[in-house]
């Protein structure tokens, strides 16, 4: 099983990004970078190269989640783990085809996370 070396997160609850931030350096992965908008995913994606990247779907800024990980996906081949607040089905469906290794409903339990992680 190969280890993730660099995490993106794109979250913009700033505690909520802390707390993943911190947990999963914790757990022995590096976290690149901390991101609060669809716009600076894209651009973080492209400079930091992470290995994968965890994406919160509903995020300040123009674009969502869901856009940004296309955009992201259009140009990288990233494994992208989905993560919302929300538990609406439409969401859900809009995220299906970009085959996301999760789909997690917050709060995200870190221990399944780390199980999807892993499996990369």
């Amino acid at each position: 099983m190969k280890k993730v070396k660099t995490i993106l997160i794109v979250e913009d609850e700033a505690l909520t990004a802390l707390y993943l931030k911190l947990e999963l350096e914790r757990a022995g992965y590096r976290v690149c970078n901390t991101v609060a908008t669809g716009e600076e995913a894209i651009l973080c994606a492209t400079k930091d190269q992470p290995d994968i990247i965890l994406m919160d779907i509903r995020l300040a800024g123009n674009i969502n989640g869901i856009e940004a990980a296309q955009t992201i996906r259009s140009n990288n081949d990233v494994p992208i783990i989905f993560m919302t607040g929300y538990h609406e089905e439409k969401l859900r469906e809009r995220a299906k085809p970009l085959n996301p290794l999760g789909y997690f409903i917050k709060p995200v339990g870190l221990s399944e996370l780390k199980l999807v992680i892993n499996g990369i």
